[in-house]
């Protein structure tokens, strides 16, 4: 069975929730997501909107027999699969501030023996920065430069952000949590919820977290304002040359009442959790790029073992990454 690459998680100013696959009204286009990015950003043609500044690396992923039981999918077979892996931070170019109080992503793309490839993109915030497409898109459009200006309106972003508060919820989350002191000492979350078909037939909706197994760790405020504003890839290349980064994948299970749907409400820590499997990063590109540049991280699914939920985020995001990668590459 052909298998198709998946995508996940995303930041409140990165590349995201994007057009949704059932036919809904008032939804929004690839292009018209896209346009909206370039509406605040420019004219975005030699790095993607979505984390723009990164760096690649490789390693492998091999599932645990609890993530065996719990999916059927190639990458959960317990078999080593072979992973390339970016690294990236959020903000409006590829030269932002590795201290600023933004997202870090982890993009990985699994590929598996047999020719199986998924895709997921993660970031290192438990909370998406819109509960809906048209929501995101909204708050995109806001944000653009007013002509007669060439400043964003004030005014109308405080009305919006009135009318739709759950957009403030992620960056409240980051402005009260320091930025990673490593891209190898933070936790990345899916924020989505998906589907996952067990061994026993049964399915079950989870979002999941990658969990550094160096433990979480946090630049100080001292820190913030002494290192340099690039310290991420040297960091992490030094790193790696005394020993190979891993975090473990952990599923987590909603309980009742929480939300399936809703990528800006994280769960209770309480709730059922699962290790399913261990990503070793063994080796950093020499530069930026390498084989991570040709990689959009697009949105798809690997069914029956993982499928979407309905959360409409999830539904939205793969035909704006191919626009994206397609303006980029054109």
């Amino acid at each position: 069975m052909h298998r198709r690459p998946l995508t996940l998680g995303l930041a409140a100013a990165t590349l995201a929730a994007l057009l949704a696959v059932p036919p809904v009204a008032a939804q929004p286009t690839p292009e018209e997501i896209i346009n909206g990015f370039e509406g605040v950003l420019g004219p975005v043609r030699s790095y993607r909107p979505s984390h723009p500044k990164g760096l690649c690396a490789a390693g492998h992923f091999t599932a645990t027999p609890e993530g065996s039981r719990l999916s059927v999918a190639p990458v959960f077979s317990g078999q080593r699969v072979n992973t390339i892996i970016r690294f990236g931070v959020a903000g409006a170019n590829p030269q932002a501030d590795d201290r600023a109080r933004s997202t870090r992503g982890l993009g990985i793309r699994f590929e598996t023996a047999a020719g199986d490839v998924l895709d997921m993109a993660n970031i290192s915030a438990p909370i998406f920065g819109a509960p809906n497409p048209t929501v995101f898109l909204e708050n995109l459009r806001v944000r653009a430069p007013d002509p007669a200006t060439g400043r964003p309106n004030a005014e109308r972003i405080a009305a919006f952000v009135a009318a739709n508060p759950a957009v403030t919820r992620q960056g409240a989350w980051l402005g009260a949590t320091l930025p990673p002191a490593s891209w190898a000492t933070t936790p990345y979350w899916g924020v989505n919820a998906f589907r996952f078909q067990g061994q026993d037939g049964q399915v079950r909706h989870a979002r999941w977290v990658f969990e550094p197994r160096a433990g979480v760790q946090r630049l100080t405020a001292e820190q913030m304002q002494s290192l340099p504003r690039d310290f991420l890839a040297d960091e992490i290349r030094a790193r790696i040359a005394q020993g190979p980064v891993e975090f473990d994948m952990v599923l987590q299970f909603p309980g009742p009442g929480d939300d399936v749907t809703n990528p800006t409400v994280a769960w209770p820590d309480d709730r059922p959790r699962a290790v399913v499997g261990r990503l070793t990063v063994t080796s950093v590109a020499a530069g930026p790029g390498g084989p991570c540049d040709p990689i959009s991280f697009m949105t798809l699914d690997q069914e029956p073992g993982i499928s979407f939920s309905d959360d409409p985020t999830l539904h939205a995001r793969a035909a704006p990454y191919a626009v994206s990668l397609s303006r980029r590459t054109n």
